[in-house]
This record gives structure tokens, sequence and C-alpha cells, in this order.
């Protein structure tokens, strides 16, 4: 994995800190506005609000009008265990001193799910997310076909991520992925790869899940090797690579020469390697409004534990938020 491109920010907490509102500053409007709504649980999160012809507020009809009232306050733990009431207390006395609209005390840390402490300070303006969150919304981002991001957009975000990877910030009790996987299954089940994107992070995980057509499918099959910037090119790579790249230039439409990161993944039928499920789990997670969303459209972790006790993808998110809070996975 190469070095984050914010390796030279001072370290620790202002360390990340800096780096993550470096690549906030660098994005679209709508974009911080989606990555902070994500982080704070707020779907309409507004920054910023446009208005043609605004009505209210006095007499007469402006033909326009933009708007802000806003304070997020953030603060930032690196480590378990870390969080320090007296603290955030401080921090919310500011915000109840302040004269903005919306206020939020951001609180960041590795933990899987929220920490006991917070609950006993007043909630009224306290959010909190992990950092696996942030990781999560940036993929959810990318999957979204309607987001057009830039080349600098794509590079930062993807940077942020490695940065996440490298300061040990996502938690690697969860041992599998799950990837959106319309053509990578049947991809998979034909030549036991799974090939993406050069320079997509990825945590160091052993299993790989596929979810399609509103299912995790019911093979998981272990992670072999993972190669990145691979070059689809005959006769460059050797050993099973070398094989990977040739059937993937035989059987599928990728372009001769373009690089992929390559997972070399065990075979559908090795009852030793590759994890068969029950059932393929069916998703029935629902957005705050009631109406069916995916349960991955960029990459997300999970315990195959987790797995193996699903019915349903609420199961598995369930059981990710009952995970000890120091990040060990449940015995």
């Amino acid at each position: 994995m190469p070095a984050s491109l914010f390796s030279t920010y001072s370290a620790g907490e202002n360390r990340v800190t800096a780096s993550i509102l470096a690549v906030l500053r660098s994005l679209s409007l709508n974009r911080i506005e989606r990555l902070l709504g994500a982080l704070t649980e707020q779907a309409e999160f507004e920054l910023v609000h446009f208005e043609n012809q605004p009505a209210r507020g006095g007499k007469g009809v402006p033909d326009a009008e933009v708007r802000s009232s806003c304070r997020i306050l953030i603060e930032t733990k690196l480590k378990r265990n870390a969080v320090n009431l007296d603290q955030l207390k401080r921090h919310l006395d500011r915000l109840d001193k302040a004269d903005e609209s919306v206020r939020c005390l951001l609180v960041l840390t590795p933990h899987e799910h929220r920490p006991d402490e917070l609950v006993d300070l007043p909630q009224d303006h306290l959010s909190w997310a992990s950092f696996s969150a942030l990781d999560q919304a940036i993929d959810e981002l990318f999957a979204d076909e309607t987001e057009v991001i830039s080349e600098l957009e794509a590079f930062l975000l993807r940077e942020l991520q490695v940065m996440l990877i490298e300061e040990d910030l996502l938690g690697f009790a969860k041992d599998t992925v799950i990837v959106p996987a319309r053509s990578a299954w049947p991809e998979y089940q034909k030549l036991h790869v799974y090939a993406c994107q050069a320079g997509r992070p990825f945590q160091g995980v052993q299993y790989m899940g596929f979810y399609t057509a509103g299912h995790i499918m019911q093979l998981v099959p272990r992670i072999i090797d993972r190669r990145d910037h691979v070059r689809l090119e005959r006769g460059l790579h050797k050993g099973e690579l070398g094989r990977a790249v040739n059937q993937l230039l035989e059987q599928s439409p990728r372009q001769p020469g373009a690089e992929y990161q390559v997972f070399l993944l065990s075979a559908p039928d090795d009852p030793q390697k590759t994890i068969r499920l029950d059932a393929p789990i069916v998703n029935d997670l629902r957005s705050a409004s009631g109406r069916p969303t995916a349960f991955v459209m960029g990459q997300r972790y999970v315990r195959l534990d987790d797995l193996r006790r699903a019915k349903r993808t609420s199961d598995v998110v369930e059981s990710g938020k009952l995970g000890s809070a120091d990040g060990k996975a449940r015995t």
C-alpha cells in the first residue's frame, strides 16, 4: 500500500483532523454536505441554503437568497477509551453560547459503536461517528452514479482512505469485505478472481463476500492473494496471477494494458477455504423514510461469524453494533 499523501502532517490527532479538513475544503459543496450528513446522521444536512424568491422574513420578495448559519466542532480521538468527558463538556458549552441555528459537536473515534461515555452528556448538539463510517460514506459516494466526482476530488478522497488504513483507525476485527457484484459474482464463479480499479483502498481482511440481486450470496471465498496496479498484458505475469490475467483478457470486457487491482480467491468448490453459508442472506434494510436501500454500494466490512448466523442483512448490521468497544471480535 503506498504511503498516504498526508504523511507530512504533524503527528497524532491534529494530523488526522487536519487531513480530513484538507480534503473537505477541496470538495464541492454538495459532497461536503453529503459526507457531513452521513457522519452526523442527518440526511438533509445543509451548510448553505439557496432559495429563489423567498417570501418569508419581511416585506417584498427578492429574486434569491443564500443563507447559512452553521457551526460544527470536531473532536478526534485516535485511541479507544480516550474520550475525555470534561473536554467534550467544554465544547458543548461553547456551542450553547453560540448563536448559529445549526450547532453540532462531531466526535470521531475508532470505536465500532457509540462509546458508552457519551451517554452521560447532553445529546441535543452531540453526534458521534466512527472512522469506519467515514470510510463507508466515501465508498458510497464513489458508488453513486448520480455524483460527478472530479479527478482531484477522487484522488483526495482515496488518499484519505489510505491514511485511515495506515493509521489503523478502521478496526480489523471485521474479517470479511462485501462488494457489489452484479458482474463480479459470475466472474468469480468462472475465474475465481475479483478485479477492480487500481489503487482502491481495502482493509486487510481474509474473506470476500458478494452482494447482488438484493442478497449476500451463499459462497464466501478466502482471499488467497491481492495485487494492486496489475497491468493486463499476456506473458507479463507468472503463476496464478498470470493465469488470472490471461482469463480476464479472454473472458471479460477489460481493456488490454490497463491497470487493475486483482484478488485471487479460493474456488467455489474448495471445501477447505471457501465458506458456504446456509443460504443467501436477503437484504431487508430500509432508509429513514422506509424505502429499500442497498446493503452495500462501495464495499462494507463485516464479521464472518455474523454472516454465518444471519438470515437477513439487518441481522448482520445489528450484530456489528453489538461488537465490543475495544474492537475485538466477540467470543
